[in-house]
């Protein structure tokens, strides 16, 4: 039988499974369809049942492994799973476009996969806290694939042309995770944003409140590169999350960067006119300690707002007249218990330090309304 190859790469959503359930964890494929042999213009539709994105039929048949670190020999042995109960819930399919006619590069064209590990779940059961395990293929080629149809212009399902097993040269990526019981979670923000009523000249000030609906204090990165988990895909994390993300935060209290948050929108159609400004270029961080200064810190107390002043009036400048909204992009924050005035060292203790946590998100549902005429901000 003729074999069609499709490239492939595993990746985890997490770098960490949660016992308790409260971070999603899910192991993600990326498949794409890229052999110079690929001419069929139709897109292949997979189902995902008994192939290696069925999770536990993939280990329970040696298309996957599941193997954990030992710390005394430094080595990883594969973890006996035996045969894994088959999942009772409905057929699972994924979709991949035709190579045919592509002008995008292969990588952004990926079609990922996701299969969600429910902590209650048999598969869930062999993860032991504490624990460093990883997913590998060590059989190559074998997909297990057999139940594949494709999709016409019409979308309809049609027939291969000829009958061929769907192979992958080499499955790349070999993610790893730890297990934990539970994670530290983070209290609940609220942020608000609105015109400053005592703008006045040419300024244009808003305010930004932010308080901790907790019951204990926290300490909040607002500066530097931020470690925390973030979720990723099947070649890089997720675009709200990029990697050595050292903007500063809005509430910073010595350089807020207004134009790293805030977007504008032109409030009659609600889009995006001008984004807020990306990371610029790729910033090596050689650390040894990666522990924050305290200057990178913020404390947030239970009950007592935080409010920063921040000056808006760049960001307006060379608009068209006419009325536009300012909103916050969400952005995540390296936190911890305990405030940052009562430490004795000039970072974060060892004992709070730590990167497992989920980010502190802050993030606004206010759109605050400015009108421009002529160039000027009416106040």
């Amino acid at each position: 039988m003729e074999k069609l190859n499709i490239w492939m790469v595993i990746s985890v959503r997490y770098r960490v499974f949660d016992q308790s359930g409260k971070l999603p964890f899910s192991i993600v494929f990326g498949l794409c369809r890229r052999s110079p042999d690929d001419t069929d213009p139709r897109s292949l539709r997979l189902s995902a049942r008994q192939t290696i994105l069925d999770v536990p039929y993939a280990l329970s048949n040696n298309l996957l492994q599941l193997r954990k670190y030992s710390a005394t020999t430094k080595t990883d042995i594969q973890v006996d799973v035996g045969q894994l109960g088959l999942s009772n819930s409905e057929e699972s399919y994924l979709t991949l476009p035709s190579p045919v006619g592509r002008t995008e590069n292969w990588r952004t064209c990926l079609s990922e996969y996701y299969y969600h590990i429910d902590p209650e779940s048999e598969l869930a059961s062999l993860l032991e806290p504490g624990e460093k395990y990883s997913i590998k293929n060590f059989t190559g080629w074998q997909l297990g694939a057999d139940k594949y149809a494709y999709i016409d212009e019409q979308g309809e399902l049609s027939s291969p042309s000829k009958k061929q097993k769907l192979v992958s040269s080499r499955v790349h990526g070999r993610p790893t995770f730890h297990v934990v019981e539970s994670l530290p979670w983070p209290p609940e923000l609220q942020t608000r944003m609105h015109k400053d009523k005592d703008t006045n000249g040419n300024s244009m000030l808003v305010d930004v409140t932010v308080l901790n609906m907790g019951s204990k204090a926290i300490t909040v990165q607002t500066h530097g590169r931020q470690r925390f988990l973030t979720p990723h895909g099947a070649l890089q994390q997720d675009e709200e999350f990029p990697i050595n993300d050292g903007r500063p935060r809005i509430i910073d209290p010595d350089r807020p960067s207004p134009d790293a948050t805030i977007q504008i929108l032109d409030v009659c159609t609600n889009k995006v006119i001008r984004g807020a400004k990306k990371r610029s270029g790729y910033v090596q961080y050689h650390q040894k300690d990666l522990r924050p200064t305290l200057d990178l810190l913020t404390t947030l107390r239970p009950g007592e707002p935080l409010i920063r002043h921040i000056d808006v009036g760049n960001l307006l400048s060379n608009l068209p007249d006419g009325e536009y909204g300012l909103r916050m992009e969400p952005r995540g924050m390296w936190w911890c218990i305990g405030d940052c005035k009562e430490w004795d060292e000039d970072r974060v203790p060892h004992d709070l330090f730590s990167t497992l946590i989920p980010p502190l998100m802050l993030k606004c549902d206010d759109v605050v309304r400015v009108q421009v005429e002529n160039g000027d901000v009416l106040q």
